[in-house]
């Protein structure tokens, strides 16, 4: 099959447009500007910086179920972090990879250490349906690899930004050592 993303990029595909929160707002909070929005995702930022993401999943399992008031939980409380990202000018392939190994169905976007947008698996189906099939040979290479060493490759190719475990600064570069996630300086 030709590979019909060879010359898509990221860019050419993310939202720009990224609904953002601060992490003290209400989970309430959250979900209304999610409804009002329509949409299925927003950014946790602390000073502009994305350090978390929160799903309608994520309020569903993490409130909903819980039997918990939205109004007294805070965003910070029930986010995914650190948040799993790309660059803009990643082929598109190679971001549909990082999902697929992620096992995640959004990316958040940074250039520069800033948010620069957000791509959905969603958003990559509705441009070519065509790349079905790459993400589902993703999927299949990632079941398939059965050595520590490619394991140990994946979890360096997955970038992640959000708050350093050991000295609490924002970093966009975390690793997970010691199921802790740390900054390039803590790791050293």
């Amino acid at each position: 099959m030709s590979n019909p993303s060879h010359s898509m990029f990221v860019k050419d595909i993310m939202a720009v447009n990224v609904v953002t929160m601060p992490p003290d707002a209400s989970v309430l909070e959250v979900a209304k500007l999610m409804k009002q929005m329509d949409i299925g995702s927003i950014i946790v930022t602390d000073t502009d910086k994305p350090i978390g993401i929160i799903t309608e999943s994520d309020i569903v399992r993490r409130v909903t179920a819980e039997e918990i008031d939205p109004k007294g939980i805070k965003a910070r409380q029930i986010m995914s972090s650190p948040i799993i990202h790309v660059t803009p000018d990643l082929p598109l392939t190679d971001a549909m990879r990082v999902m697929a190994k992620g096992g995640i169905r959004r990316l958040v976007v940074l250039k520069n250490h800033s948010l620069a947008g957000i791509i959905t698996s969603r958003d990559i189906l509705r441009w070519s349906p065509e790349l079905i099939d790459i993400l589902v040979e993703s999927l299949r290479m990632k079941e398939s690899q059965a050595t520590t060493e490619h394991k140990d490759l994946e979890e360096e190719e997955l970038e992640m930004g959000g708050i350093c475990d050991s000295c609490g600064e924002y970093s966009t570069d975390l690793r997970l050592v010691d199921g802790r996630y740390l900054c390039d300086i803590c790791r050293e």
